[in-house]
């Protein structure tokens, strides 16, 4: 018998379960089609020794109506599911001999930098706000429908003239144009992992849109896990006519006259059964490399080739350490704890650090212990310890070779917090490490990546792939697509592909 649905999503990251939660919710019959054995891609979680261990996230822009980033949550009644914990600080920032807490408030941030920075006082409080209005402005210029869009878009020079001068410039050139101190750089920079490797291949445009919910409010976690985020949008699928089947991967797109019209699919269960489903709309929640390169026929991905050139953008690393106490108990005060203390950290060898020994890489600790996260057992701790990886260093390993390299490269980071946490060596029940190569087989993207293509000034927002793929039939949902990477990007991208199938159906 032939199956058939309205809406086919190949993948369940968070943007394949944002569109999909909406259209099912627009009475649209969807089958969401994943890999893995559980749906959310990076936003999901393990267990160990008793512990939930974070798979990506460790905070996302605080949910609130001021924010104005609440709307997609409320559509969805998803605020009435989740507890959003809002973070002690956005983060403490640790240099070589210097140190600054982030605090949750522009006003005091702008006072507490101007006292540690007096010659920068002008520049920084120009900075901060030019971050915001240009995502004021930017956001004013996304609210016009169709033609109004077009207009402002015309009229920006004039009307949103700081839209404008960011969309070609990268953080990187922002930074040097306007300070001298790079001390007060590196405290800027300091959440950059969230969204790159290095601030000259980050677009300034899409960085003040996307730290302003930061800036302005501060940082937030999901309590008990990033993975209650899909699970709940998963419910709202199935409880609305919807099918998710997982450890099922897409071998292929099936083509009818050049239009996307279903997909072949095979489990990865022990019965190996391969499969067929049917549907008017294709949603590729997937790599889009992958989707031209593995889904689709030469002939077929021809209008993909454009993309050959973007650039991917590298993995992540991280070490998981179970405690037998809290860290909060053993010297840490801080939840997130940004760690730039190499003494070769200069803004133009970023870049160069983050591919260098890890003895002194840029990193991002983070301690749950410091909130109510409830991931793990009462009187434990767990923290992770995240930094940006490569996949051309671990993948040509044997798997001995590489047991071993996991191991050399887990003694040094551990030992890097024992430096700051000289207590905590004494509590640890658990320590496990995952790299480009753990990503990539789990996440199964080029480079193993979680951010997509590179957010590079050319290759993100309006430049990056949009929702409809130029492919009839076929949409992206992803980080991979129109606005860029992260948490708040991949959920976005999931909202504008629902929105646009929504406008090509006639669904109001």
């Amino acid at each position: 018998m032939k199956k058939t649905y309205d809406i086919i999503v190949i993948g369940s990251g968070l943007g394949g379960l944002s569109s999909s939660a909406e259209l099912a919710l627009s009475g649209k019959k969807v089958l969401v089609l994943e890999q893995h054995s559980r749906v959310g891609g990076c936003a999901t979680s393990f267990k160990r020794k008793g512990h939930i261990f974070e798979a990506g996230l460790h905070m996302t822009a605080m949910v609130s109506s001021k924010n104005g980033n609440n709307g997609f949550y409320e559509k969805l009644s998803l605020l009435d599911k989740l507890t959003f914990l809002p973070a002690p600080e956005f983060f403490h920032f640790l240099g070589n001999g210097y140190e600054y807490t982030f605090k949750n408030n522009p006003e005091d941030n702008i006072r507490d930098l101007s006292e540690m920075f007096p010659k920068e006082k002008k520049a920084i409080k120009k900075f901060f706000d030019t971050i915001f209005t240009i995502h004021d402005q930017t956001m004013k210029i996304n609210d016009k429908k169709a033609l109004g869009f077009m207009l402002s878009l015309l009229a920006s020079p004039v009307l949103y003239p700081k839209v404008l001068n960011s969309m070609f410039i990268s953080l990187g050139k922002y930074l040097n144009k306007n300070f001298k101190d790079d001390k007060l750089k590196a405290i800027l920079l300091g959440n950059i992992g969230y969204y790159g490797d290095d601030p000259y291949d980050v677009s300034f445009l899409f960085y003040a849109i996307a730290q302003t919910g930061y800036f302005r409010y501060g940082g937030a976690y999901i309590q008990g896990g990033s993975h209650q985020l899909p699970d709940a949008m998963a419910d709202i699928i199935t409880e609305n006519n919807g099918e998710i089947l997982t450890q099922q991967e897409v071998t292929e797109i099936v083509m009818e006259n050049g239009k996307a019209v279903g997909v072949r699919y095979r489990s990865k269960r022990k019965d190996a059964t391969e499969s067929e489903a049917y549907a008017n709309i294709i949603i590729a929640n997937s790599a889009i490399p992958n989707v031209r390169k593995n889904l689709l026929s030469q002939e077929e991905g021809k209008v993909l080739k454009k993309y050959d050139k973007f650039t991917i953008a590298p993995s992540i690393m991280t070490l998981y350490v179970a405690l037998d106490k809290p860290l909060s108990e053993l010297g840490n005060k801080y939840y997130s704890l940004i760690l730039y203390n190499s003494k070769k950290f200069k803004l133009e060898n970023f870049k160069e650090l983050n591919r260098g020994d890890f003895k002194d890489r840029p990193a991002i600790l983070c301690d749950y212990s410091q909130l109510d996260a409830k991931l793990s057992p009462e009187g434990k701790g767990y923290l992770v310890l995240s930094l940006i990886d490569h996949l051309k260093d671990w993948e040509d390993l044997s798997e001995e070779d590489y047991r071993l390299k996991k191991k050399e490269v887990a003694n040094t980071l551990i030992n890097r917090i024992y430096e700051l946490f000289p207590k905590m060596e004494a509590h640890v029940e658990h320590v496990e490490l995952a790299t480009a190569r753990t990503m990539k087989r789990y996440l199964m993207t080029p480079n193993g990546t979680a951010y997509g293509y590179t957010n590079t000034p050319k290759q993100s927002l309006i430049f990056r792939p949009q929702a409809k793929s130029g492919i009839p039939n076929l949409y992206f949902a992803s980080a991979w697509a129109l606005p860029g990477a992260g948490f708040g990007g991949a959920l976005t991208s999931g909202n504008i592909c629902a929105a646009q199938i929504k406008k090509d159906l006639g669904i109001k």
